[in-house]
């Protein structure tokens, strides 16, 4: 087993540390699956910034390639949501009001998991999220369309009320049965898990167990992001990942959009304590906890 070292650098509130679970890539989107181009990911980036400036509650997006190949071996999606949720610190600490959406797309399963503020009804709500926004569009390979419309649909159906404190039910504001399109369930699972940053400026290197070359299939993909325009408040940067297979020579390039206070921005930078912000409308994570709340679905 690889022994992986590492500097805490997004995570704001994590009081412990796990070698298996990844360090988010923005405070917005991970697609650690790869399953999105460039300008997908960046409207989905600003659709979440949207979404947290307009709201103050964080929503992130994750992707993963199999449970395993992120440090989740032996866990079932629900465990590993809640880990990684907890151990990123999504949300606010003071509401816990965070919301994660992930993505496995081996197992083809979906989970949104939500912060222990919301009421455990929210789980249904959740559930439809899931049915009659993100997995028809899953089922038909249209990764992009069913995050997007699981972000817009999480905000009408879930942050909304959420923020005006309305009492809700089941099927409060939900359509008929006749036009859910797919199936959710609500569960949760208890699960541990923390988070650390691997320190460095500029173009950064991270090991992974478990990467497999698509070339020879050989565990030896190595992966490291380089800040090719530093982002703004205003316009959102641009980096490059290079794939690197040490085992047959593969190499891939791949640009991807960079958010103001992302990982690689403060790497790049040098942020460090001048851009954390540990307010709901800030930056960053705000050390936000789950209890195992919220709904899974298969496509």
């Amino acid at each position: 087993m690889f022994l992986r070292v590492f500097a805490v650098a997004l995570t704001l509130a994590a009081p412990a540390f796990s070698e298996d679970l990844p360090a988010p890539l923005s405070d917005t989107l991970s697609d650690f699956a790869d399953v999105l181009d460039a300008t997908e990911e960046g409207r989905i980036t600003r659709l979440l910034t949207d979404t947290r400036a307009a709201t103050g509650v964080q929503m992130v997006v994750v992707t993963v390639p199999g449970l395993a190949a992120e440090g989740g071996a032996g866990m079932t999606i629900e465990s590993y949501g809640k880990a990684l949720f907890n151990a990123w610190g999504v949300g606010g600490a003071e509401r816990n009001d965070g919301i994660l959406l992930l993505l496995d797309t081996q197992a083809r399963e979906a989970r949104i998991a939500l912060g222990s503020g919301y009421d455990p009804v929210y789980d249904g709500r959740a559930a439809r999220v899931l049915s009659t926004a993100v997995l028809l569009p899953l089922r038909d390979g249209r990764f992009a369309a069913g995050i997007e419309a699981g972000v817009a649909s999480a905000r009408d159906r879930l942050i909304t009320p959420f923020l005006a404190g309305q009492p809700v039910t089941l099927t409060d504001g939900f359509e008929s049965e006749a036009e859910d399109n797919g199936s959710g369930a609500g569960t949760a699972l208890l699960g541990f898990g923390a988070i650390a940053g691997l320190a460095g400026f500029g173009i950064w290197r991270g090991r992974r167990a478990n990467r497999t070359c698509p070339n020879c299939g050989a565990q030896t993909l190595e992966r490291s992001r380089e800040v090719i325009q530093q982002p703004t408040r205003q316009e959102t940067g641009l980096g490059m990942q290079h794939l690197t297979c040490s085992a047959c020579g593969f190499s891939d390039h791949k640009s991807y959009p960079i958010s103001f206070n992302s990982r690689d921005a403060r790497r790049d930078k040098n942020f460090g304590s001048q851009n954390r912000d540990r307010g709901s409308r800030g930056g960053g994570f705000g050390g936000g906890r789950s209890s195992g709340g919220g709904a899974t679905g298969k496509w």
